[in-house]
């Protein structure tokens, strides 16, 4: 394919495929909405020793972060620019912060002495 003359681009150079009349960075992913919790209860051992029994819980609510939405603002068919639709929307939801939106659990121990 040759790429000087490829009806596709705008300007036929193979460059920028972004419109100059659309900001960088202009699209808006939402916010991460993320509960944590945590419970400890410390039992004493001795004077010196105790027992910590720690319940942890992540994304307590199970709420979705989006990690990346559908980019693509335009299209050129035959050097005519026309929307393309879904532009912002959410195409993935996972990895952010931490590898998962999985709601999840864990249970510990500490002993200290």
């Amino acid at each position: 394919m040759d790429l000087n003359h490829d009806p596709r681009l705008l300007n036929g150079f193979g460059g920028s495929t972004r419109v100059p009349f659309y900001p960088t960075s202009g699209l808006d992913i939402g916010r991460v909405v993320r509960t944590d919790a945590r419970l400890t209860k410390v039992l004493k051992v001795s004077e010196r020793s105790q027992v910590f029994l720690n319940f942890e819980t992540f994304n307590v609510f199970n709420h979705a972060a989006t990690t990346s939405v559908n980019t693509v603002a335009f299209e050129a068919v035959n050097r005519i620019l026309r929307p393309v639709p879904h532009l912002g929307e959410g195409v993935a939801s996972q990895g952010y912060p931490d590898g998962t939106n999985a709601r999840r659990a864990q249970v510990s121990v500490r002993f200290t002495w």
